[in-house]
């Protein structure tokens, strides 16, 4: 069977390995001359805890079956072709692993010097030679990625303006957004919750507006939304621009894969896109998927692959939904939380209230990382509130009770539902 694979990132690294592992004769198909390292570590690069490395070739194993360079701007789904830069490629089967691109800015002043538009992994670099110069900085979009941006500027000595127009880590339960933001607020960050309407100078950054008022400020970091970007194709594109697929990363045409950036998920009626939360683990879980399937398997995505991150030392393990994200596809979660027990562990679980379906949660404190198998475990599976309150043995082994924070925030959940 011949696989071929568009895209040579985290996802379509992951597709092209899982198809040639299963026998596919694969062909990976990359718009660039190498390959970047994931996009999770790249913030790093601002603190130095990440040296900047070259490009990396493809290995011995990849390189048998990769064309770099080669840019796909138009897939013949009915004919089976993939038309490149180099000519045109046939298969049987494709997995569209292109990721995501970045809008312009529209704001006012975004060509002034010392402007930081962070599109890429150039971009990093650039402002990685350049950022220990200044003494106040201002981080605006990007969800997570912008405060751990925030964080590694942070450390280098820098005042840093965070600006949220949705509050800080809008995916975050209550409780556990609280607690981030008294950490960041301690690492001497300032969040404002207030949208960016412009930069002030002469000819460089000198401040930034936001809502009306004006904030000094050398140099402004902005993180553009991401958007799908998939080549031109005829299958149906979900709500945000990206391949609609289902759990098995299948689009409506049954010879097409698509994962990682460039895919939006179907739940139920609707899709969603792949959480900003997620990074790298999903899209090689997604990637997985999708190459198993194109080579002929019949793998199903754990869609609720978990993550985990650290801010400003707090460990915080998320899978699924949060309740911004379900009302936005018309699904209506209630949210009950724990407070921090013994071992400081919070536990917040997001649930249909009709049915106590599981549909996100997140663990947070000392070895909340612990939890993401877990996490991950009781979401793809869809499990209850009933299924989980009972539970007699915790699913952390850094957990020094007999009963879990998630089975406490479960019997919580219980309660509560009741109640109402």
């Amino acid at each position: 069977m011949r696989v071929v694979v568009v895209g040579g990132g985290v996802a379509g690294l992951a597709a092209a390995s899982e198809a040639h592992s299963l026998g596919a004769e694969v062909t990976l198909l990359e718009s660039s001359e190498s390959y970047l390292p994931p996009k999770s570590g790249w913030p790093s690069l601002l603190s130095g805890e990440a040296q900047p490395s070259p490009p990396e070739k493809p290995d011995h194993e990849l390189r048998e079956y990769s064309k770099m360079g080669s840019l796909v701007a138009e897939v013949n789904v009915a004919e089976r072709t993939a038309r490149t830069s180099r000519g045109p490629v046939e298969y049987d089967s494709i997995v569209i692993a292109t990721g995501s691109t970045h809008a312009d800015p529209t704001f006012r002043g975004s060509g002034k010097k010392n402007v930081f538009i962070m599109r890429g992994y150039p971009d990093y670099l650039r402002l990685a030679n350049e950022v220990r110069g200044f003494a106040r900085v201002c981080v605006t979009g990007g969800g997570p990625l912008s405060l751990s941006i925030a964080e590694k500027v942070s450390s280098l000595g820098a005042k840093v303006l965070l600006l949220s127009p949705t509050g800080l880590l809008g995916q975050l339960s209550e409780v556990v957004r609280r607690e981030v933001e008294r950490r960041a607020k301690e690492a001497g960050l300032v969040l404002l919750r207030s949208p960016l309407d412009g930069v002030a100078g002469v000819e460089r950054v000198e401040a930034v507006v936001a809502s009306g008022s004006v904030h000094a400020s050398e140099a402004l970091i902005f993180l553009p939304a991401p958007r799908p970007n998939p080549p031109r194709l005829a299958v149906e594109v979900g709500l945000n621009g990206g391949i609609l697929v289902d759990d098995r990363m299948c689009s409506s045409s049954p010879a097409v894969y698509a994962a990682g950036d460039c895919a939006e998920v179907r739940l139920g009626s609707t899709s969603s896109s792949s959480s900003p939360m997620m990074y790298q683990s999903a899209a090689r879980a997604m990637g997985r998927v999708a190459g198993a399937n194109a080579a002929g398997g019949s793998a199903v995505a754990r869609l609720a692959s978990a993550a985990s991150h650290t801010f400003f030392g707090y460990e915080v393990s998320y899978g699924g939904l949060s309740p911004a994200e379900g009302t936005r596809l018309g699904i209506r979660l209630l949210e009950v939380s724990t407070p921090a027990r013994g071992d400081g562990l919070f536990c917040s679980l997001f649930f249909d209230r009709a049915s106590t379906e599981i549909r996100g949660m997140q663990v947070a404190g000392r070895g909340a990382s612990s939890y993401e198998d877990a996490i991950s475990l009781i979401i793809s599976n869809g499990m209850t509130l009933p299924d989980l309150a009972y539970q007699e043995s915790s699913f952390g082994p850094l957990s020094p009770t007999d009963l879990s924070p998630i089975a406490l925030a479960a019997k919580t959940g219980l309660l509560m539902r009741k109640q109402s």
